[in-house]
């Protein structure tokens, strides 16, 4: 497949559109299987809940917050940096999440670290979406920059 061009000075000449389409299906091919190599370690959920500041990117909080869901409806809030430290959540009497505590544990962490307006959410593989989300609204009205790790 080729295509006669003229130009304004008289001269023709032929361009070979099928050496293209083949060059760009090949890299086409190409950047699908690398894709799928692809990892993504850190995604910030990006939407502050309302009426919150967002997170201030000069200085790095004195602590970093990861929360943690695990199966069995347990939550794990790790402390890294200044402190180090790992709280441990039980479900609570009705076997679901005990939101109430993870919320009460990060306000007391937010008492004791002014600076820290960041979390980190990462879940096991065998939670369920919904209560990724879930986890991820009540931890926002807290902490207003939630990120989603793990993956």
């Amino acid at each position: 497949m080729s295509a006669g061009v003229e130009s304004g000075n008289g001269q023709d000449f032929e361009l070979n559109l099928a050496s293209i389409i083949d060059c760009f299906t090949v890299l086409i091919a190409f950047m699908l299987a690398s894709a799928s190599f692809l990892s993504i370690g850190i995604l910030d959920a990006g939407i502050a809940a309302a009426g919150a500041t967002t997170a201030s990117t000069g200085t790095p909080p004195a602590v970093n917050v990861t929360v943690e869901l695990k199966p069995g409806q347990v939550l794990q809030v790790v402390v890294s940096g200044k402190r180090n430290d790992k709280i441990l959540i039980n479900p609570g009497s009705d076997q679901k999440w005990d939101l109430e505590k993870l919320t009460a544990q990060l306000k007391t962490l937010k008492g004791q670290w002014p600076d820290l307006n960041s979390a980190t959410l990462v879940a096991d593989n065998d939670v369920q979406y919904r209560d990724v989300v879930l986890t991820m609204d009540v931890t926002r009205k807290t902490l207003p920059a939630v990120m989603l790790g793990g993956f």
